[in-house]
């Protein structure tokens, strides 16, 4: 990690070729400069503490079938007969192929940098199987199950600095265009399914929108539908052709589908660019299951026996690791763990499922004053209620830690 942590610029470079920055809203102008998004976001999310908390490069729990984690299913066959999510995909492909020159400075970052591109895909392992599995449910192309790649590296964390966030990277007004929640508790654009089935419909209906034409619904993905609408008429009225490639519209959208086509040509035929393709398991990863009132992620992770970040990578939607209140949720888990986790929280009494508290700042409270009251840290507090500085708001709540409520619960019988 520490070698990580001493990201050169090449990497900041690197990180803007591969993962485009979303800044730009769908719906509503968001004022961020065009071209300046993704070289501002890789630093965003380049940061050392991000670094650290694993949310760039895969951390040990990504490749998520290993032996040394109590519960996760290893009964997958990874040898090299076995199938693999790449073939399913390729066969999915519907893409017209494109002439090679016009992605092929795009095909050469990706082949220049295979390592990077490697873990990319690796982080994505949990998430592949169900979005190929709801593009294929409603015939869309398997190439959208590669979107993510270019919105937010497969980082269920992912934030601009305009305020796109999840592995789709919906800004908030979009979100609320399409139907997905976002309050205190929960942010339904990091929510794995949540998200997947919100962006996927939202890209059926640009696809309809701009008569069938997938290129024109990925640029009004990225560049908003009004945008591409406006490019499309000046073209027309001008006697121009109003294909994708000939459009005028902002830097980032103008690679922003080119970068697409080129990740699938190299997932298409890998060996052509001399790059290795991580071993994805073709199965389902995760189980969802239905929880009423309240629990603590890290509560579930000890019932399941899993680690923490599992459940977090799995179950991002929760802001505060915790579910709110008064409500029936749902959580992902491992698969081969739903079961266990489904026995033992039958079993586990109500005021175990929480060991946090819920306090709302008053006039004059700070992070200090609060953590010694709570007896607990400051780093703590930042931890838990996902805080990158020490500004708090009176009338908003924080998450506290309650340390003195911790008890052993992975051996509830």
């Amino acid at each position: 990690m520490g070698f990580l942590i001493k990201t050169n610029k090449l990497w900041l470079l690197l990180t803007a070729m591969l993962v485009s920055a979303t800044a730009t809203d769908r719906l509503v102008q968001s004022g961020f400069p065009a071209g300046q998004s993704s070289q501002a976001w890789s630093q965003h999310i380049l940061s050392a503490e991000d670094l650290e908390a694993g949310r760039l490069y895969p951390s040990p729990d990504i490749n998520m079938a290993h032996a040394s984690q109590p519960g996760v299913d290893n009964t997958a066959d990874d040898s090299p007969s076995a199938p693999d999510i790449w073939t399913r995909m390729r066969s999915g492909f519907v893409f017209p192929e494109v002439d090679p020159d016009m992605v092929q400075t795009y095909i050469d970052e990706y082949s220049r940098h295979p390592l990077l591109l490697k873990q990319i895909l690796q982080r994505g392992e949990p998430y592949l199987f169900h979005i190929l599995a709801r593009l294929e449910q409603d015939g869309m192309p398997a190439e959208l199950a590669l979107l993510p790649v270019i919105e937010s590296a497969f980082d269920p964390f992912a934030t601009s600095p305009a305020g796109a966030a999840g592995i789709w990277q919906f800004m908030p007004e979009t979100a609320a265009y399409v139907g997905l929640d976002l309050d205190w508790w929960y942010d339904g654009r990091r929510d794995i399914i949540a998200s997947t089935d919100a962006a996927l419909d939202y890209l059926g209906r640009l696809h309809k929108r701009f008569q069938n034409d997938w290129l024109l619904a990925l640029a009004a993905y990225n560049a908003g539908g009004a945008r591409v609408a406006r490019s499309i008429r000046k073209n027309r009225d001008a006697g121009k052709p109003d294909d994708f490639w000939h459009l005028s519209l902002p830097a980032e959208t103008r690679s922003y589908v080119p970068r697409l086509l080129a990740l699938r040509a190299v997932i298409k035929n890998p060996h052509d660019y001399n790059i290795a393709l991580p071993r994805l398991s073709d199965t389902r990863y995760f189980s969802a299951v239905e929880i009423r009132g309240q629990i603590e992620l890290k509560v579930a992770a000890e019932l399941a026996e899993v680690p923490l970040s599992t459940l977090q990578r799995l179950n991002p939607g929760y802001d505060r690791s915790i579910t709110p209140p008064d409500r029936t949720h749902t959580l992902l888990f491992p698969r081969s763990v739903a079961a266990v986790f489904r026995e033992r929280i039958a079993q586990l009494p109500k005021d175990l499922r929480v060991r946090s508290i819920r306090h709302r700042i008053r006039k004059g409270d700070n992070l200090s004053t609060i953590a010694q009251h709570y007896r607990t840290t400051v780093s703590a507090l930042r931890k838990l209620n996902r805080l990158k500085g020490n500004k708090i708001i009176a009338g908003e709540f924080l998450m506290v830690p309650a340390y003195q409520r911790e008890a052993s619960i992975s051996g509830v019988t």
